[in-house]
C-alpha cells in the first residue's frame, strides 16, 4: 500500500531548508523589528516573509484548498487556530525571533503535519547550526539522517532541565516561573538551561543532551513538530499537571521518561494561559 504521507514529509524537509536559507540570508542584512503582544514579543519582516514562502510552497505543491494551515504570523493577524480532522500544517517560520534579532545562534524553522488531529510528522531545521531534525509517527527520529534517542538518566539529580520564561512579563507570572526554576535547581539538578527556542529545546531532549523541557505559555506552532520528534526518540509528553499532553493547552512537559517528568511536575507552579483554540472575543 502506498504511503500517503511520505511525499508531504519529504517536501516539508526541503521547504524547511529553503526557509532556513532565507533566514540566514536575512541575518546578514538589516533586521527590522516590530512587536506583537508586548515590547518583548518580537516579530520581523523575515518571520512574515518566511511563513509566506512555506505556506505558498505547500499550496503550490499540494493544491490550493486541499490542506489547512496554522501559522504563527497568520494567527497573529487574526486567522483561526483550530485543529480539525482535515490535513493541517502547523508552522513556526522563525522559532527564536529574539535570538535572531540579537544574533544568538539558535533559530529554528518548525513544520508539523496533522491528520484527524493526530500529528503525523515533524520537521525542525536549526538553520544557524545547519541541523535537520525530523520524525514520522511510528518510524523513529533523526538528526541529519542519523537516529537519535533520549537519554537513559532516571536520577533527577543527574539531569539537566531546560525551560524558558516566555514573553509575558506580568509580575505574578514571572514570580511563579522563577519560583519553579528555583525549586527545580535546588532539588538539586545538574543545571537549568534555555536556548530561547522551544523547538530547539525539544530537539535537545530528543538527542539526550537534556533530560526534560517544560514551559507554560508556549503555542502549538512552537511544539507540534518537536512533539513528534521527542516521542519518536523514546521520550514522553505530559501536561504540567501530570495529565495527558494537549497540543492546544499552551503547557507541556517533555522528558526522556516518566520518572524525570513526574519529579519535575511536583515543583511546577501553574498559572493560567489561554488556550490556542479559545474562541476569539469580538470587539464592540
Amino acid at each position: 500500500m502506498e504511503d500517503p504521507w511520505q511525499k508531504p514529509y519529504d517536501f516539508a524537509v526541503s521547504v524547511a531548508r529553503k526557509a532556513g536559507a532565507e533566514i540566514r540570508k536575512a541575518g546578514e542584512s538589516e533586521i527590522k523589528v516590530c512587536t506583537k503582544s508586548s515590547t518583548v514579543d518580537l516579530v520581523t519582516k523575515t518571520d512574515e516573509r518566511v511563513e509566506k514562502i512555506i505556506i505558498g510552497s505547500l499550496k503550490e505543491e499540494f493544491g490550493e484548498g486541499t490542506h489547512c494551515f496554522i501559522g504563527e504570523e497568520s494567527v497573529a493577524k487574526g486567522e483561526s487556530c483550530i485543529l480539525t480532522d482535515k490535513p493541517t500544517w502547523i508552522i513556526d517560520p522563525v522559532d527564536g525571533t529574539t535570538n535572531f534579532v540579537h544574533g544568538f545562534p539558535f533559530v529554528a524553522v518548525s513544520i508539523a503535519f496533522a491528520v484527524n488531529k493526530q500529528l503525523e510528522f515533524g520537521v525542525i531545521y536549526s538553520c544557524l547550526e545547519d541541523k535537520m531534525y525530523k520524525a514520522r509517527r511510528g518510524k523513529g527520529a533523526f538528526c541529519d539522517d542519523e537516529p537519535i534517542q533520549v537519554s537513559d538518566v532516571k536520577d533527577i539529580n543527574k539531569s539537566i532541565i531546560i525551560s524558558e520564561h516566555g514573553t509575558d512579563r506580568t509580575p505574578e507570572k514571572v514570580k511563579k516561573i522563577f519560583s519553579t526554576m528555583q525549586k527545580i535547581l535546588c532539588i538539586p539538578v545538574h543545571g537549568l538551561r534555555g536556548s530561547g527556542t522551544a523547538a530547539t529545546n525539544m530537539c535537545l531532549v530528543a538527542t539526550g543532551a537534556v533530560e526534560a523541557f517544560f514551559e507554560i505559555g508556549i503555542h502549538c506552532w512552537d511544539i507540534a513538530a518537536g512533539a513528534v520528534i521527542v516521542q519518536e526518540a523514546g521520550g514522553i509528553l505530559l501536561d504540567v499537571d501530570g495529565g495527558p499532553f494537549d497540543l492546544m493547552s499552551r503547557r507541556m512537559v517533555s522528558a526522556n521518561n516518566d520518572v524525570i517528568a513526574k519529579r519535575i511536575i511536583k515543583e511546577i507552579e501553574i498559572f493560567p494561559a489561554e488556550r490556542d483554540d479559545a474562541p476569539v472575543q469580538k470587539k464592540c
